[in-house]
């Protein structure tokens, strides 16, 4: 055998063993997924009822270990589903016949793709697969709301489209005809319709979707007319502001690291000027933050259950004025020196985890970051701008040693603790990057450090969301 032909061999056999493309078979029709971060073929099979054989075979892979988030697969046996599938999650005050309707997908064909045994199961942040149809994005926007005075056929009229073509489009999809309905149409002058919830109402958005333990939630509201709104999130009140332009109002709410994962209520009331009201009661998918467990050795006589209710009680105080003014303008920036790219900011403790005191239950959560001191300096800096509400120079807490407390407006608050040194007082106004304090090692520790947290709506949330993320 030639050399030439044993080093085509060897190339061949290289190839085989180490390829990294999974070949597709050519898609006959069937509708394709996206592979979701942490999914497997198994977990897929089983979304839609096939084996994971079937997906192997059309889809011609070669190594499922290859299958990772954003892979497209071809899923068989969907007989009359088609196209693109994408997750979706369900938005505040859609119901399934809207979902239909909109995505233009028959009620057959989404049971296929969805384990959905009943509308009921269908809550706000619940992800739904949906066909991409790019018919979609043509009407998206251009809906009918159905009211009890009127009927299809005077909407119709009024907004000038074909009576025929709406219920032929529609009931096609879901055929019925109730008051409060939403119907879907094509046209390119879609700006001046309203949603589902109320003709002066534009859109709601609620985010993230499905809401987070220890996370932060807003929600926006669209109104054409002035409106008065109140309202609850798991039975805790929601304080709306109107944003700077007048175009919306918006909600923050933090939601507890410790509340139970499930199903959480949503009720949103609205008064207009004009006398006319609408409200929103819709169950909300609360999803688990994933935190870790951490144990940590102090002081026994500061883990006495005594002094934390006393703490917190305090802190509640302070918390409860809601101000109206908002004072942040940017996102907020870490309150020390350093960065996360140099790695001259570092952490010995992240929001959310769990923490057993001296080898006992895991009772409890961290409520901020903890920050090491190999910092750059010792110095504390004020992350946005606001007002000192606490700076006790002389008493510091049992468990937050040395504490200042400031209120950047709207229910937001920021907390640091354990300082040696308190450099502001209460009633003073700061700035973004203003010296506050010294970072030291008082109250409930385990060496030097700075406890940072944020507080919105009375909660405890993840100080990273409000260094990444710009809020209303």
């Amino acid at each position: 055998m030639s050399k030439r032909l044993i080093s085509v061999i060897i190339t061949l056999i290289f190839i085989t063993q180490n390829t990294t493309i999974i070949f597709a078979q050519e898609n006959t029709g069937n509708p394709v997924y996206i592979v979701q971060p942490g999914e497997n073929l198994t977990e897929i099979a089983e979304k839609f009822n096939i084996s994971v054989q079937e997906i192997i075979s059309v889809n011609g892979i070669i190594d499922s270990n290859l299958i990772s988030a954003g892979t497209e697969l071809i899923i068989p046996g969907l007989e009359g589903v088609s196209g693109l599938l994408l997750t979706s999650p369900v938005q505040v005050g859609e119901t399934l016949t809207q979902i239909l309707r909109k995505n233009k997908i028959s009620l057959e064909s989404f049971l296929k793709i969805n384990k959905i045994t009943s509308p009921s199961e269908v809550f706000i942040g619940t992800n739904l697969i949906l066909p991409d149809n790019d018919v979609n994005d043509l009407y998206a926007n251009n809906s009918l709301v159905i009211n009890e005075d009127t009927s299809i056929f005077s909407n119709a009229v009024t907004n000038g489209q074909n009576r025929w073509y709406l219920e032929k489009f529609n009931f096609s999809i879901f055929p019925t005809n109730l008051p409060g309905e939403t119907f879907y149409y094509f046209s390119e002058e879609s700006n001046n319709f309203a949603s589902s919830f109320s003709p002066y109402i534009q859109k709601i958005e609620l985010s993230p979707l499905p809401i987070v333990q220890g996370h932060t939630a807003v929600i926006k509201i669209y109104p054409t007319l002035p409106v008065n709104l109140t309202g609850t999130l798991n039975e805790k009140e929601l304080h709306f502001f109107p944003d700077s332009n007048g175009q919306m109002y918006y909600t923050l709410d933090g939601i507890h690291a410790l509340e139970e994962p499930g199903l959480v209520p949503l009720l949103i009331n609205g008064e207009f000027e004009n006398g006319d009201s609408f409200q929103i009661d819709q169950m909300i998918l609360l999803s688990s933050g994933g935190y870790v467990n951490e144990t940590l050795t102090v002081e026994s006589t500061l883990i006495a259950e005594e002094l934390n209710i006393e703490e917190s009680q305090k802190i509640q105080n302070l918390l409860e004025p809601v101000s109206n003014e908002k004072l942040w303008t940017d996102v907020f920036r870490f309150p020390v020196d350093g960065s996360l790219s140099d790695q001259s900011i570092e952490f010995s403790s992240y929001f959310g985890n769990r923490r057993s005191y001296n080898n006992g239950q895991y009772f409890g959560f961290h409520g901020g970051l903890d920050f090491f001191v190999v910092l750059n300096s010792l110095n504390i800096y004020a992350p946005a701008p606001g007002t000192v509400i606490y700076a006790d120079k002389v008493e510091k807490m049992d468990i937050r040693g040395l504490t200042t407390f400031i209120d950047h407006g709207q229910g937001v608050v920021s907390g640091y603790g354990h300082q040696n040194e308190i450099l502001v007082e209460v009633g003073q106004t700061v700035e973004t990057g203003e010296l506050i304090g010294i970072i030291g090692n008082t109250g409930r520790v385990t060496g030097p450090h700075l406890h940072w947290d944020i507080w919105v709506n009375g909660n405890q949330v993840d100080p990273f969301d409000w260094v990444n993320i710009q809020y209303p």
